[in-house]
């Protein structure tokens, strides 16, 4: 049998022996998965190669090979435009952790995006959001600070800035446009999400306007973890 047959083979014999493994706990180390399929280390990294490609497991260093639970990330004009709510009805439990937000004069760039005077001000709120306690996307939010008065000190370090946006200031948060792709993350944010090297991500980036009074309130550019989302765009009903 070829190699490229074997560890073909292997990667899919891998995951039907511990697809009920929770995703938490990690796959036993190549040293024991090797005496167990009976096949030397370099057939056992490539079938974890294989897996990894096809985001069936993520690795993390230090800790090790995990099987990976991707969650439907849907995005549609019905739905509303919050991490901790679409996780959520995913079926998982998210925690977000918010840096201080902090105010500094808009750019060019977010000036024609949020409908904004050249001298306008925006406040800034970077995040980290996690799943089971592993960090699997991050976000910058740039909002009108004229729109969002004292946001720092009204926005909790764990709360979601969607329900900051309709409880405190009376906002209906909702998506006016929505664009995804695969691009490759700065160092910073690798090192936050703790990839190797600097593999693609799910660049997901959005304005998010009021419903009833038509204001832009925020600029949101996030990187989502391939191996832990699926991006779902809904237009349209069928």
């Amino acid at each position: 049998m070829s190699t490229e047959a074997t560890y073909l083979k292997l990667s899919q014999q891998i995951m039907e022996q511990y697809q009920d493994l929770p995703s938490h706990l990690p796959l036993p180390s190549e040293h024991d998965l090797g005496n167990r399929f009976g096949v030397n280390r370099q057939t056992i990294r490539a079938a974890l190669d294989e897996l990894e490609r096809r985001w069936l497991i993520r690795r993390v260093k230090g800790s090790g090979s995990f099987r990976t639970r991707r969650y439907e990330y849907r995005i549609g004009p019905e739905l509303a435009p919050s991490f901790t709510k679409t996780v959520r009805s995913a079926g998982g439990e998210p925690r977000t952790e918010n840096a201080k937000p902090f105010t500094r004069p808009a750019n060019a760039t977010e000036r024609e995006i949020l409908a904004l005077p050249a001298n306008a001000q925006v406040a800034v709120l970077n995040r980290v959001r996690f799943i089971d306690g592993a960090a699997v996307s991050t976000a910058t939010s740039v909002l009108p600070a004229a729109r969002v008065p004292k946001l720092a000190s009204v926005l909790e370090a764990d709360e979601s800035l969607d329900a900051v946006l309709r409880r405190h200031y009376n906002y209906q948060p909702v998506r006016q446009w929505s664009q995804s792709r695969l691009s490759s993350p700065p160092e910073e944010i690798c090192a936050v999400l703790k990839l190797r090297g600097r593999p693609p991500q799910i660049l997901l980036r959005g304005l998010v306007s009021c419903a009833g009074s038509g204001a832009r309130l925020e600029y949101v550019e996030s990187y989502l973890k391939p191996d832990v989302f699926d991006v779902v765009t809904e237009v349209g009903k069928w």
